[in-house]
């Protein structure tokens, strides 16, 4: 018999048996019973109709078919054998036969139509499944865009307040330096206001960046022209803290379409926050995978990942857990991906690091 669905080898034999051993059961208590007991030989030949439905029922048309066919060879000697004798009874036999088989191929049809009906139920589940999950990502993506650009235009408003006065506070702390001496204590004090000066201004720059990023100049190019250049931007960095970066994304990968720039962009972001998360040394691995016409690249680290409570609020301004970050990476990133029509997301168990994964339809 010849099995439709995929079945493990010894379930099959095991079905295989059993309905075996019910065909020959039954024909070897045909033969050893005798033509007195007339009703016995039709319980028997009723009983046929197991091994047949249980065909139907595992193997579908050919097995109910192939049952058929040689328990009705089967019959067929036994008919001839012990009733040959008695003309009316053995028509109806000869009857049954045919039974057996018209009964073997409707049971088989229904068995596989029943069968391809639950695997297009199952198919369509899947993709109900799929469809569903990836309208949750795709709300909580614009419900996400939706707050950063509330916050954007609100932050570009505040950054451009502050950035005229910080200029003047920096002319004046300047001038206000020259001529000290450097063992003089206000030297250090001037040092100090210069450097919080500096981190004003680049916090409003990124502010700046986050509210109103440039417009993408989208090319297709391959993923690794634009990790290696990454990777290389980030090499000093992760050799100085004893990070190796393994980039395991080939030249052959399959085109996208981005701003070559913005996307290096947002990978030396993640780049630089893998590294940082692994202050006593470690390994980063990039790698790349297609999807339903998808191409995503996943960076993982292996630091001390990120808290539960914490991966729904990674991308948010200004959320960070560095004492000095601004958080405003990982929002420009998130800003720089969708404007280039992808996606982003980071999986994490505490303890095992943390992956972050970047998604663009693959371009031909």
């Amino acid at each position: 018999m010849r099995p439709i669905v995929p079945r493990s080898s010894s379930e099959t034999y095991l079905k295989a048996g059993l309905i075996a051993a019910l065909v020959l059961i039954i024909t070897t208590l045909h033969f050893s019973t005798s033509t007195d007991r007339m009703y016995l030989h039709q319980i028997y030949q009723r009983s046929y109709y197991i091994p047949i439905v249980l065909a139907c029922f595992w193997f579908e048309i050919w097995g109910g078919l192939t049952t058929a066919v040689v328990l009705s060879a089967l019959y067929l000697v036994h008919i001839r054998h012990d009733w040959s004798h008695h003309p009316d009874y053995s028509f109806q036999q000869y009857a049954e036969i045919a039974i057996f088989l018209i009964i073997a191929v409707m049971g088989g049809y229904l068995s596989q139509v029943q069968r391809k009906t639950r695997e297009k139920l199952e198919s369509a589940g899947s993709e109900l499944k799929a469809a569903y999950q990836k309208l949750n990502d795709t709300f909580d993506q614009l419900r996400h865009a939706d707050r950063l650009a509330s916050l954007g235009q609100l932050s570009a408003g505040i950054a451009h307040e502050i950035r005229n006065p910080l200029g003047s506070i920096q002319g004046a702390v300047d001038i206000l330096a020259q001529g000290i001496p450097a063992a003089d204590p206000r030297s250090e004090f001037a040092q100090i206001a210069r450097k919080e000066v500096s981190r004003l201004e680049k916090l409003t720059g990124e502010i700046l960046q986050f509210s109103k990023p440039a417009p993408p100049k989208q090319m297709a190019i391959h993923w690794s022209e634009i990790i290696e250049p990454a990777c290389r931007l980030c090499t000093d960095r992760a050799v100085h803290q004893g990070v190796e970066i393994i980039n395991q994304v080939h030249a052959s990968t399959v085109s996208i379409f981005v701003d070559p720039e913005q996307v290096k962009q947002v990978l030396i972001n993640i780049l630089i926050n893998a590294i940082q998360a692994q202050p006593g040394g470690g390994r980063i691995t990039i790698q790349c995978s297609a999807e339903a016409g998808e191409s995503i690249i996943s960076i993982q680290d292996y630091g001390s990942g990120i808290n539960s409570d914490q991966v729904d609020h990674i991308f948010d301004p200004f959320f960070t857990t560095k004492r000095e970050g601004t958080g405003l990476g990982l929002s420009i990133s998130f800003q720089l991906v969708k404007n280039n029509g992808g996606r982003i997301w980071v999986t994490s168990e505490p303890g095992q690091g943390a992956c972050f994964h970047i998604c663009f339809p693959a371009f031909r």
